[in-house]
């Protein structure tokens, strides 16, 4: 590992002047330490781990080409490994043993996807998949799996990408922006005591301006990792010797080298007209592109442009609730505004494109299971319903109640 803890992108400013304020960040330092090395995918160092953890962590290197294939490497997963194959990580759902839901695409060479879902099938005969590429959608499909739409995942060709042209206006106006505003970027190598505190003071932070204030999204986003993780690359803005904000990026693998990455967490406590994550962004990819790198995922849009073609046997009745959700539901999660964020990167254009993302189901009553598999993203549609329908009638009293005191005080106005 390098032996600077931090590189500087963009700036002359020095990192070791940096400061740190201490917040109130809910937990003493040992206790957050505790935690974060607790959700590490992949320590710093393969010597200590298991045969079992190496045996996942090489088939990664040499197979892990989906954006989520890191992933499955999170706290809390299970997995089917296959000495010859690959692996595959899941979760169990409540509704009997063989009732498990797949992260993502299977960790094996293409050749070998459907032989390595057959042989999980013969433990796990009724399975979940979420968050899946095209090429494992048409392989179950072929196996009698209905498949959906999931949403579009957008992807930056790092080689191709660029800033030309009016429709990237709002992408220059945040590099601009910043350095006008004297904010540089940094690349961490190394998480200190000081960083891992200002880490925490921001995802805090950023955490209570979420449309889920108590809540994030799981399974397909794995938790926040601070700490030290093997290929995974953290860079931050900084602003008047202060942190302002972070990107961590989880790095995709191919042929045994990371190929790119995906930008998984995107967060900041400065309040500024220009994006501070877009600018983060854009310093990355600049490096990126420099290093060789090829692709950079913005990640998955859930639920976004769903339109299930005749290609796949689907579900109608899947289909309709995801287009419902997307329209209506913003409550459980903020569908329409981290759709609307990517659009600033222009996939219509040349050095970016949209991916379709899918999950598949080998059952006919997915529509009851659903509930399960919300349970496992971190969302209670139920109880976000009842809060969301509290708040609504709060306000529309709260309108009402300043309605009828304006009204009054005009007709007291008006009497006088």
């Amino acid at each position: 590992m390098n032996d600077k803890k931090k590189t500087a992108l963009s700036s002359p400013a020095t990192p070791s002047t940096i400061k740190f304020t201490r917040g109130q960040l809910g937990m003493t330092l040992k206790a957050l330490k505790s935690n974060q090395e607790s959700l590490q995918t992949a320590v710093t160092s393969l010597k200590n781990s298991t045969a079992t953890a190496k045996f996942r962590y090489e088939k990664l290197q040499q197979h892990g080409y989906g954006s989520l294939a890191y992933s499955s490497l999170q706290k809390g997963m299970q997995y089917f490994m296959h000495p010859e194959l690959g692996y595959i990580a899941y979760t169990p759902l409540r509704d009997g043993p063989n009732s498990v839901c797949v992260l993502a695409d299977p960790i094996c060479s293409k050749e070998n996807l459907k032989p390595l879902i057959q042989e999980f099938m013969k433990e796990k005969s009724d399975p979940v998949f979420l968050h899946i590429s095209h090429d494992t959608g048409k392989v179950l499909n072929e196996m009698g799996f209905s498949i959906n739409e999931l949403g579009v995942e957008t992807i930056i060709d790092i080689q191709k990408f660029n800033l030309v042209g009016n429709k990237k206006q709002q992408l220059r106006n945040a590099r601009n922006g910043a350095k006008k505003d004297n904010v540089t970027v940094v690349e961490i190598d190394t998480v200190d005591d000081e960083m891992l505190k200002s880490f925490k003071k921001i995802s805090d932070g950023w955490m209570k301006e979420k449309v889920i204030s108590d809540n994030e999204m799981q399974f397909i986003v794995r938790p926040v990792v601070f700490v030290d993780e093997i290929d995974v690359r953290k860079f931050v803005a900084v602003k008047d010797n202060q942190v302002v904000g972070f990107v961590i990026f989880d790095p995709m693998y191919e042929d045994g080298k990371v190929s790119g990455y995906i930008a998984n967490h995107l967060r900041t406590n400065l309040d500024r007209t220009y994006s501070v994550v877009d600018f983060i962004i854009l310093e990355a990819l600049d490096k990126f592109k420099q290093e060789g790198k090829k692709d950079l995922s913005l990640g998955l849009s859930p639920l976004a442009k769903v339109d299930d073609s005749q290609e796949f046997k689907h579900s109608k009745l899947l289909k309709a609730h995801f287009k419902y959700a997307f329209e209506k539901a913003n409550f459980l999660y903020n569908f329409k505004n981290l759709a609307r964020h990517k659009l600033k990167y222009r996939p219509e254009l040349e050095g970016a494109r949209e991916e379709k993302v899918y999950c598949a189901m080998n059952t006919r009553f997915f529509l009851i299971r659903l509930y399960d598999v919300y349970r496992v993203l971190g969302l209670n549609p139920l109880q976000q319903t009842i809060n969301h329908i509290k708040r609504s009638t709060i306000e529309l009293f709260r309108r009402s109640l300043c309605k009828k005191e304006e009204s009054a005080a005009s007709a007291q106005h008006e009497t006088k």
